[in-house]
């Protein structure tokens, strides 16, 4: 007699790995030729972009762009505004796990602190703080028995459901528009400065990227250049992601701005009342299925003895994402050098995660709202100035399952955001926060991999009667393996109309 195991593969993944890196680079900006030279920095704005995870040998290096917008007061009689808007590359080693399996990197960057400095009237110095977070994921098939195949088997399984990451990747989502200044606002001479944001993001069951890309710019008027236009506009993006995969049930995506241009453009009169728009955004996506797969976990033949290897595994039984929103509220004094303050030309607030922790059921986040403000004081706001603030905060997110192991991934976004002048030095801002936080469940089982030890069971008679007292933890199952009948035999012979487990002592007739 031949028992067979026959298997079917499932797809696991977990993360293996993750590294957390802060580096301090410094790069040199350098006053264009077309600018006056800079007396004071105002504003300093500054993003971070992952654009290349390249692996060489055991090193893993995640490379990419740190875009400066730096808003300064010129030395010239008018101490006009003006800007600097410049990139410099960065890159970083991260250690790669010593695998040979497929590993999945998923790199996400932020800037936890940014300064510039002046070294002369044409050249810069700035320091940012890179915070880089890695993961990597390992995925592999894992050959798992669905049956045990034999004469007079008798085996027991259980349907398990398994949340499979079948894909990652990234698309690039293209975006060009031309709009129209609003009613009533002068010609542009310059743009200064910009600050882009996703709004709204979904995928929907077609794999079409939905949502809005938010961008409010600062502008020169022509032929007055003390008047300055902070101009607020929504693009629509919708554009299908051209997923070839089709197994998947669930999409999961992180977009990123990963570029932006605007540049004055001209109406058919010749003057620059309109902006031209180009923006490259990153979607990066995971794919995932969910299935329902039966696993052997028990087996038993009448006529041979035979042993199941088992091994433990660990897989995700659920993905899911989870929504919410934080509050934030603060008020912040504002340097004003004795003047008074007078009007806000520009606001912009981007959130930035700094830890999440998981405890007493719920997921700590902390955070903080980065806001660059430029603002005129004194009368006739004859002097523009500007600030960097930061604004801490903290929320707890209630988890449905808060026992079972996660793998988290959280994301920020602002929904809305408002300043009100509340005194003559103070500033109070309100942001309303998205929090998008992936969460993957995970749990630990025992898969049968092989059958070994197959012999012929040695042959005893059992008398015409037995009768058998349950034991504690007994169950019909156990009782049959270890008498060698089926378990419809034992619910046959005393009556059981269902199979119900017993109760330690109950009297169980094995009837030969």
């Amino acid at each position: 007699m031949s028992v067979e195991l026959i298997k079917k593969p499932i797809n696991v993944f977990q993360t293996i790995d993750e590294q957390q890196k802060e580096e301090l680079l410094e790069t040199g900006l350098i006053v264009p030729d077309n600018k006056p030279d800079v007396l004071d920095i105002l504003v300093v704005d500054t993003d971070v972009i992952v654009r290349t995870r390249e692996k060489t040998g055991k090193v893993m290096e995640v490379g990419g762009e740190i875009i400066y917008q730096v808003i300064y007061r010129a030395d010239n009689q008018e101490q006009s505004l003006e800007a600097i808007n410049a990139k410099a590359p960065w890159s970083i080693s991260c250690n790669y796990p010593a695998r040979e399996e497929d590993i999945r990197t998923v790199a996400k960057s932020s800037v936890e602190h940014s300064s510039v400095d002046i070294l002369n009237g044409r050249k810069l110095s700035a320091r940012s703080v890179i915070k880089l977070n890695v993961k990597y994921l390992l995925a592999k098939s894992i050959e798992a028995g669905e049956s045990v195949q034999g004469e007079n088997i008798y085996q027991r399984a259980n349907h398990q459901k398994i949340a499979m990451l079948e894909e990652t990747g990234e698309k690039t989502v293209n975006v060009a528009e031309s709009m129209d200044l609003p009613e009533g606002k002068p010609v542009m001479e310059e743009i200064l400065y910009n600050h882009a944001a996703l709004k709204d993001v979904r995928v929907n069951d077609n794999a079409n990227l939905e949502g809005l890309l938010e961008v409010d710019y600062l502008y020169r008027a022509e032929n007055d250049s003390a008047r300055l236009e902070n101009i607020h506009m929504e693009v629509p993006i919708s554009k299908n992601l051209d997923i070839e995969n089709f197994r998947y049930t669930n999409i999961s995506v992180n977009p990123t701005v990963k570029s932006i241009s605007l540049k004055p453009d001209e109406d058919m009169d010749g003057l620059l009342t309109r902006v031209r728009l180009d923006a490259e955004i990153g979607v990066e996506y995971f794919l995932y299925s969910s299935e329902n797969v039966h696993l052997v976990n028990d087996a038993y033949c009448l006529d041979y003895d035979f042993e199941l290897d088992k091994k433990p595994v660990t897989i995700c039984v659920e993905e899911n994402d989870m929504y919410d929103n934080i509050q934030v509220n603060d008020n912040f004094m504002l340097d004003t050098a004795g003047d008074t303050l007078e009007e806000v030309l520009s606001l912009t607030m981007k959130p930035r995660l700094i830890s999440t922790e998981k405890e007493e059921g719920a997921i700590e986040v902390n955070g903080c709202l980065d806001i660059c403000v430029l603002y005129g004081t004194g009368m006739d706001m004859r002097v523009i100035r500007g600030a960097n603030q930061e604004v801490m905060f903290t929320h707890r997110l209630a988890m449905a399952d808060p026992q079972a192991p996660h793998d988290i991934d959280i994301s920020l976004g602002i929904d809305q955001s408002s300043f009100e002048i509340i005194s003559d030095t103070e500033l109070a801002v309100k942001a309303l926060i998205s929090v998008q936080v992936h969460m993957s469940k995970k749990q630990q089982i025992d898969i049968v991999t092989d059958v070994k030890g197959v012999r012929a069971a040695e042959k005893k008679e059992n008398p015409p009667l037995l009768v058998y007292y349950a034991q504690q933890n007994d169950s019909l199952w156990s009782i049959a393996k270890r008498y060698r009948v089926p378990v419809q035999k034992i619910l046959d012979d005393n009556d059981m109309a269902e199979e119900k487990e017993p109760s330690a002592g109950q009297k169980i007739l094995l009837i030969g």
